[in-house]
């Protein structure tokens, strides 16, 4: 009887261990990054003031989606200075209204890569190690091809959004800013177009698409601030000097195929991939792939391995 009890025991704990679905590429220890990301995140639900899954929305009509993201991205609009209406259409355009695989499992509604443009910023709510993969389909001149890559895994929309915001008036390019100007752009179109000449989409038609759905949706309307009392608190420094991030800094990407011109060229960087044959299909002449160990494993110009 006793032993039968154990057994009971043990049955039920193993039900409930295995109870929790677990999305992404891998299960994120606690580590020095995370404490460091906690207070960002904090920052992010003392100003919105809530904490929302991306399947919290799947269930709404698209009209209150519409309303839920807008008010979100206005809190954003007003510390940070990105239009409320250009960072709600691009979290409708890359999350599909919240229904997107990367949104629903992931709470990400921007598309935001676990690398960007080589860089890191301050003020990210990411951990730093929470990576979801899947397979994207990308642009690369002209032509459109199906890649597998790692992307940010956040605790709600809400850091989801603050982090997309940290990233465009952080990221660095050069001696400048990526998307410098950005911040404070009033005209909606010249904010966007900012933001496709930085980089940040491979969609020759991105401008045009985040645009229409601005218009579409009556978007501005999110960009008066009357009655908004979140003050202002995220300033760009103009001369700030790049971090040059290094391949041994990726550390936690170990094992992704990287196609550069040479492994020191961190700018000239097309992407990086999982699968060899991916980075392979994105490679151009004149670069090469290269393992994370910076080992040349495939070039263009000799088509050998």
């Amino acid at each position: 009887m006793k032993n039968n009890k154990a057994l009971l025991i043990l049955c039920c704990a193993a039900v409930l261990c295995g109870s929790i679905p677990v999305y992404g590429a891998r299960i994120p220890k606690p580590s020095v990054s995370q404490n460091k990301a906690q207070g960002a995140a904090q920052t992010a639900a003392a100003v919105f003031g809530t904490s929302t899954k991306a399947l919290d929305l799947i269930d709404l009509t698209q009209e209150e989606k519409v309303s839920r993201i807008g008010e979100m991205c206005r809190l954003d609009y007003a510390r940070t200075g990105v239009l409320a209406s250009v960072t709600a259409a691009q979290c409708i355009l890359e999350s599909g209204f919240m229904a997107s695989e990367l949104a629903s499992e992931a709470n990400n509604c921007f598309g935001m890569k676990a690398v960007l443009s080589n860089n890191d910023w301050e003020n990210s709510t990411w951990d730093g190690e929470s990576v979801y993969t899947k397979q994207t389909r990308e642009e690369y001149g002209g032509q459109v091809v199906t890649i597998e890559a790692g992307f940010r895994q956040y605790n709600s929309v809400e850091e989801s959004m603050a982090d997309h915001s940290a990233y465009l008036l952080g990221a660095k390019k050069d001696n400048g800013l990526r998307y410098e100007g950005l911040q404070d752009e009033e005209d909606y179109r010249e904010a966007v177009q900012i933001i496709k000449d930085g980089g940040y989409a491979t969609d020759s038609s991105y401008v045009d698409k985040v645009c229409g759905i601005i218009e579409r949706y009556d978007l501005t309307r999110f960009d008066d601030l009357e009655g908004v009392e979140v003050e202002k608190d995220f300033q760009v420094e103009k001369a700030a000097v790049p971090r040059r991030v290094s391949g041994a800094e990726l550390s936690y990407r170990d094992g992704y195929y990287r196609v550069r011109k040479e492994w020191t060229d961190i700018d000239s960087q097309l992407g990086a991939f999982g699968m060899l044959e991916n980075a392979k299909s994105v490679c151009e002449p004149g670069y090469n792939v290269y393992d994370s160990k910076g080992n040349v494993v495939y070039s263009y110009s000799s088509q050998t391995e």
